[in-house]
């Protein structure tokens, strides 16, 4: 089934609309100056109607953007488009003073073509970090999946996982993370004001408690949530490199395998609840079941930020902020191989 998410995705539409037959053009932020509506990298797909999805700008220049990108689809060459976002319009869509924006777009076919489109979108959905690398002149585009070799622009952009302009200026190399998930183990106080607070951060969550006093709908109402033991849950909802796996039930029978399962994984965040003194007994556990102890070393124990929490919320608040910290100290090129150069 396809969400709202996925149904207003510009590269979903512009993978779908081409395969319809309809003549499609993509609008990429590629730079901005000063208080700009959207983050380099946004997107906006055009047909050749004039039928549009996404945002380039939160409605200062779509207009404009669409008009042009009618004649880029006529023509099929690319364009790079320069708008000054005025104060008072851009106090109309939220922000406190003007800006710059600087706009590619190219058609889906001459610029991106239909093949390389539907590689990345299946990237994106198999939850790899992804790049495309545009030349500006061209408008032509080439793709990119973390653990290839790729070129010395595109290992850049990786590394520091921003979307940005290539070291010469004549590449734009935008990056794609997969969105952050975090599992959390244990249906249980914490976890009922942390589900909510994720879900605001932008996280997709999943509670998982074979306990069915806990784990019930009446306590987590439109959660993802399956009461039975990590063991049988996580090979089908598979752990990675943009999960975070908070361990709260403090129950060794349910958490140590589930932490096992997410060292092993690469979760760029693993903790679990319990005193240092619980977490040296925990320690033992973990050897014990063939975890070497630089694994053992990454998670978080204590779990959360030192910030003197007390109550359920609290504690929630402590490791909302403390995987935050954590997803945006990590860069994508944790799992990317950075090397050699392939002609762009």
């Amino acid at each position: 089934m396809t969400n709202d998410v996925e149904a207003h995705d510009p590269l979903l539409l512009a993978q779908a609309w081409s395969q319809q037959g309809r003549a499609v053009a993509l609008a990429t932020v590629i730079e901005t100056w000063g208080s700009a509506p959207r983050p380099v990298g946004s997107h906006l797909v055009i047909d050749e109607n004039g039928n549009f999805d996404g945002s380039v700008s939160g409605g200062c220049v779509e207009g404009a953007v669409v008009a042009e990108a009618a004649d880029v689809i006529a023509s099929g060459e690319a364009r790079v488009l320069s708008f000054g976002v005025a104060d008072e319009t851009a106090w109309q869509v939220g922000l406190s003073c003007g800006g710059q924006i600087r706009v590619l777009v190219q058609t889906v076919g001459a610029g991106l073509d239909l093949p390389s489109l539907r590689r990345l979108n299946e990237w994106r959905a198999g939850r790899r970090a992804v790049a495309s690398s545009t030349d500006l002149a061209t408008g032509r585009t080439h793709v990119f999946a973390e653990g290839e070799a790729v070129p010395d622009d595109v290992g850049a952009a990786f590394v520091s996982g921003v979307s940005r302009r290539g070291a010469d200026g004549h590449c734009f190399v935008n990056i794609y993370r997969p969105p952050p998930r975090l599992v959390i183990i244990g249906a249980v106080h914490i976890a009922q004001a942390l589900v909510p607070m994720a879900d605001l951060a932008g996280f997709s969550t999943l509670v998982i408690d074979p306990r069915t006093a806990f784990a019930t709908p009446e306590r987590f109402g439109g959660v993802d949530l399956v009461a039975d033991w990590p063991d049988d849950v996580l090979p089908g909802r598979p752990l990675d490199a943009y999960t975070a796996l908070a361990a709260i039930t403090h129950d060794p029978k349910i958490d140590d395998t589930a932490l096992k399962a997410a060292l092993e994984a690469g979760c760029f965040y693993v903790g679990a609840l319990g005193s240092r003194k619980t977490h040296g007994r925990r320690v033992e556990r973990l050897q014990a079941l063939g975890l070497t102890q630089a694994a053992i070393a990454r998670i978080s124990a204590p779990i959360g930020l030192a910030i003197g929490a007390a109550t359920p919320a609290e504690i929630a608040v402590s490791i909302l902020a403390d995987i935050i910290q954590s997803l945006r100290a990590r860069p994508v090129a944790d799992t990317v191989l950075v090397a050699g150069t392939v002609g762009a």
